[in-house]
């Protein structure tokens, strides 16, 4: 045996929900798990001392932006913005190294009106007054919403995809949304390959810190230029080259079809993989946001009947698409907030002629915000994954009824009603919208509270989960939705020793102190990749 760790709560996660007190590994392995005594008579290389810490398996975090994560870290960063000055001063300070460092364009993300002294959207005007000579957008914290400068604009109307996405740019304020905002990527300019890898490390070593040993990750549309091959080609080098602390299940975003199809003819499928890196799921996008009021609503929003929000796709060609996948044996994972567009989604699931045949159809909807009991009895029959983030509370709580009237809030962010369904359910952040700190939506997932402990009661406390509903999210249940429980999500002998250990025991404190607890080592593998 090479490492064995002992005097430690462990919660395995097994079928019996074991708590056991060492874990022993041998060659990246699970070989042992039970009682202090029992570790005792065991002979081993090395002996970690847990000191009555508690240990789980490694956090999975089933849905984030990891590669754009690390890009906007590296940008300018807008989520403590209070106003559109703060935006636009930020900015400023950025555009300060132009004189030691040429620009050749501006990018930042995070700021959110509704946080705003006065909330309004920035204007095109504004960012013209910072710079006029080279592209600048400052993109709203949900992604589906942003600003841009008058240069960034008319670059803009010169990729030959414009005409296709102009409904979607208001010109006269420079504003842009849904493939508005993500086709702007095109206009500047792309990162080398090492460029990327050097993104992705910076991602897992910041990920490895908060205790995830395991992502699935929406990454191919994330960068300036939309190289989806060289994202690709970096993931793989970097894996080849053993240089990954993270086991990553790729979702695989394309804009549009004809991509996707030849991501297909290239022979990519789901479940293909090396040591760290695997093809996941297609991902799709099928409506936007409720912050900026075009997540695709049955009802129009609340003052605005003329608005339903936004879908991507038509019901015709969701059909093709949902079908394409499931002929070529590709699980799906769709964003969708509004209860139209999982309806949608649902139907084109249900449509598809090939679902029968795939041996990845564990599909699902990332987000699932605004359902109704129809949607979730839908979801249930057709064996549909929940990717839900727990964080969104926090963000969403103090909006959602005045974006769809009181009227409506029955089974929304309905996750407890979900598992008591059987709905599969897994946990994620959707970072860099909000933080990837899991014991935080452990924390909102239990409480239904907001950071600060509002309210006191709880937003519909009746959908809260118990403390160990919420820990399976973020292991066990989110190891499901990509086809990995049987490796790794439990603590069980002949699994990768994947694991966290945590300075407090979170099932014994109150439910509000979990957001305190801290991780204080990662294992991936049997190898401590980090240690406070």
């Amino acid at each position: 045996m090479d490492t064995l760790f002992y005097n430690g709560i462990v919660s395995t996660l097994d079928g019996q929900d074991t708590i056991a007190n060492a874990v022993g590994i041998t060659d990246g392995r699970i070989t042992f798990v039970g009682s202090d005594e029992e570790a005792a008579l065991l002979s081993c290389k090395e002996r970690i001392d847990l000191k009555g810490k508690m240990m789980l398996p490694g956090f999975v975090d089933s849905h984030l932006h990891m590669l754009h994560y690390a890009f906007v870290e590296n940008s300018v960063k807008l989520f403590d913005c209070r106003s559109v000055q703060d935006v636009l001063d930020a900015a400023a300070k950025r555009l300060e190294i132009r004189k030691e460092k040429p620009l050749s364009w501006l990018f930042g993300r995070g700021w959110n009106e509704e946080l705003f002294d006065v909330p309004k959207y920035p204007d095109k005007k504004d960012l013209d007054a910072l710079a006029d000579d080279i592209p600048i957008i400052m993109v709203r914290v949900c992604g589906h919403t942003a600003v841009c400068n008058s240069c960034g604009l008319e670059r803009l109307k010169e990729i030959k995809e414009y005409p296709e996405i102009c409904r979607d740019v208001d010109e006269v304020h420079g504003i842009l949304k849904e493939n508005a905002v993500q086709f702007f990527y095109s206009v500047l300019d792309a990162p080398s390959q090492e460029e990327i890898e050097d993104y992705i490390k910076f991602g897992i070593s910041k990920l490895n810190e908060a205790g995830v040993t395991a992502i699935q990750s929406d990454d191919l549309a994330s960068l300036p230029g939309k190289n989806w091959r060289r994202i690709m080609s970096a993931f793989k080098a970097l894996d080849n080259r053993k240089e990954m602390n993270l086991r990553i299940y790729e979702q695989c975003l394309f804009e549009r079809f004809v991509d996707l199809k030849d991501f297909l003819k290239e022979g990519y499928r789901t479940g293909q993989q090396g040591d760290f890196f695997t093809i996941g799921p297609v991902k799709l996008l099928q409506d936007g946001s409720l912050g900026a009021r075009t997540a695709a609503l049955s009802q129009p929003y609340e003052g605005d009947s003329s608005n339903t929000g936004l879908i991507i796709y038509e019901q015709e060609e969701l059909n093709e698409i949902v079908a394409c996948c499931d002929k070529y044996h590709m699980q799906i994972a769709v964003h969708c907030i509004g209860d139209r567009a999982m309806d949608m989604v649902i139907k084109a699931i249900e449509a598809s002629p090939y679902r029968k045949d795939n041996p990845k159809d564990r599909h699902g909807i990332v987000h699932a915000q605004i359902t109704s009991q129809k949607v979730l009895d839908d979801m249930k029959e057709n064996h549909i994954i929940a990717y839900i983030q727990p964080v969104f509370l926090d963000l969403d709580m103090d909006i959602v009824e005045s974006r769809i009237g009181s009227h409506r809030m029955d089974k929304v962010y309905a996750w407890k009603s979900m598992l008591d369904m059987g709905i599969p359910v897994s946990g994620g952040s959707d970072a860099p919208v909000v933080s990837f700190d899991v014991l935080e939506n452990i924390y909102f997932a239990v409480t239904r509270k907001n950071i600060h402990g509002q309210p006191e009661e709880g937003w519909i406390p009746e959908e809260a989960m118990s403390v160990h509903e919420a820990v399976r999210l973020f292991t066990k249940d989110a190891a499901y939705s990509s086809y990995s429980e049987e490796i790794n999500g439990t603590i069980e002998v002949g699994k990768y020793a994947d694991l966290v250990v945590l300075n407090q025991n979170i099932y014994d404190i109150p439910p509000e102190k979990i957001k305190d607890a801290q991780v204080e080592m990662t294992v991936l593998n049997g190898k401590v990749i980090y240690q406070k």
